[in-house]
């Protein structure tokens, strides 16, 4: 019986969030575009916001907080298996460090439910440094 109930909080129960971006490959400066796929879970639940960050990651240490991208404030409730997208952009930092070592940077976004309770969804996105 708990552990139904553990698999109904954190499992496929609540929505999902995609981030779909028109390409994976960008240069420093360049504008990012696509849209956040949500859908509903099992059940309606009430968004109270949606949020996303570029992060940088290298092997063996926590990612790095690099900016934020987009935080969008909800007050809305999300249909049991309804769909819906919001368009996205931003423009990536100019000032992006190419480094020798295994980074890469991603899109983390999150959706914030009742109760604080979050899906996340986490894109790489490769950074092409130009050659001076």
């Amino acid at each position: 019986m708990m552990l139904a109930k553990l698999f109904s909080w954190f499992g496929p129960g609540y929505p999902k969030v995609d981030l779909v971006l028109a390409k994976r490959e960008y240069t420093p400066g360049e504008k990012v575009t696509g849209s956040f796929h949500l859908q509903g879970g099992l059940r309606q639940v009430k968004i109270h916001r949606l949020e996303c960050d570029l992060v940088k990651k290298t092997p063996g240490r926590k990612p790095r907080f690099i900016q934020p991208v987009t935080t969008v404030l909800m007050n809305r409730e999300l249909g049991s298996k309804a769909e819906t997208e919001y368009p996205f952009h931003f423009l990536l930092p100019e000032e992006l460090l190419e480094e020798a070592d295994e980074s890469s940077y991603h899109l983390q976004t999150k959706l914030v439910l009742k109760n604080d309770v979050e899906t996340t969804d986490t894109d790489e996105i490769h950074i092409r440094m130009s050659s001076i």
